[in-house]
């Protein structure tokens, strides 16, 4: 894996050693945290629960002097009301969660970008049902859900390629439910994340495009056309409450993102996730191949998440646009490691 989504396992270890020495050149005692018990939320999902599971599973959290729990939901879905309610202080979700409760003005930050998901994002085709190219779906059956991110991909590669939607047969579907009627051969294509790209392709189906891979018999190779983020987000008042813990748990993340930057680890990063996620080896190393994993905050970070907003906002999903600027937090990342915030 050469390019971007893969460069957690090349180039990027370099930067995470040469930080990892610098950090360890210039450490001072950290202050003890606020708050030592945390619950982070998340899913069994290889986009959104890698990084935590890891400081978690290698003691990374335990050395900052914290107990941190994963809580795992069914559907990113949950967070939003379960954070109004209180019930949720901490989560690591797709962007889309974040951006609707702050368009519901709720006092929320993102405190840092878990990784760059876009890759593991896509589309299903059949392809006994002649599909080879985007312009083979007009007359098809397609499933989808309709709500942000696989219909914002899905138009967006619709625009790309000239496919007229109007002359498709759209069923709005739950993942799992896409999996069922395309193995009945009740739809012939779906847009979805991962891992149902990858258990679509175990039924018989073929990556026809994701989010930056195009795998267009004749026009294969990277070409992004969309871009989703994964993001760690909080209550406002737990960053005001306790910084310290915060600022804790992101050097917890920080040691997680270069023991997963590392390629010799690559084996024992399978080993430790397979079992919280429930994902075969295999299927997750898979899986993993198509995330950009990356724990920053950036402009690239700021511009799809507005993007994404924009869209929301388009087909009547929000309530209003806010920009990402307003509620992303950069100062705790920032304090944890200066490198890792490329904004001001």
């Amino acid at each position: 894996m050469t390019d971007r989504r893969g460069s957690r396992w090349s180039a990027a270890v370099v930067a995470g050693l040469v930080a990892g020495l610098v950090t360890a050149a210039g450490a001072t005692e950290a202050a003890e945290p606020e708050r030592k018990s945390v619950d982070i939320h998340t899913a069994r999902d290889a986009q959104l629960a890698s990084q935590l599971v890891l400081a978690q599973a290698k003691g990374f959290f335990r050395e900052e002097g914290l107990d941190v729990q994963i809580k795992y939901f069914t559907a990113g879905s949950e967070i939003p009301p379960g954070m109004a309610a209180g019930s949720i202080v901490m989560a690591s979700a797709g962007a889309p969660n974040a951006i609707s409760l702050a368009a519901s003005n709720f006092p929320m930050r993102v405190i840092a970008q878990i990784g760059d998901v876009s890759g593991a994002q896509g589309i299903v085709v059949r392809p006994q049902a002649g599909i080879r190219t985007p312009k083979d779906l007009e007359g098809k059956r397609m499933g989808i859900v309709k709500a942000g991110p696989a219909l914002d991909l899905f138009g967006k590669f619709s625009r790309a390629y000239g496919v007229d939607q109007t002359k498709i047969t759209m069923a709005n579907m739950l993942p799992p439910d896409l999996l069922t009627a395309f193995a009945k051969g009740d739809i012939d294509a779906y847009a979805v994340w991962e891992p149902y790209l990858t258990r679509g392709e175990q039924l018989g189906g073929k990556l026809l495009h994701t989010g930056t891979q195009s795998y267009v018999p004749g026009a294969e190779g990277p070409k992004r056309i969309f871009s989703m983020a994964c993001v760690l987000f909080t209550l406002e008042s737990f960053v005001k409450d306790n910084p310290n813990t915060t600022l804790a748990i992101l050097r917890g993340l920080r040691k997680a993102q270069h023991f997963l930057d590392n390629p010799a680890n690559g084996e024992a990063v399978l080993e430790i996730l397979t079992g919280p996620l429930n994902i075969p080896k295999p299927d997750l190393q898979k899986i993993m191949g198509r995330n950009r994993y990356q724990l920053q905050i950036d402009d690239a970070l700021l511009v799809s998440m507005d993007s994404q907003t924009e869209f929301l906002h388009s087909v009547g999903f929000l309530r209003s646009a806010p920009k990402a600027r307003t509620y992303v937090e950069p100062r705790f990342l920032r304090e944890v490691d200066p490198g890792l915030v490329k904004i001001q």
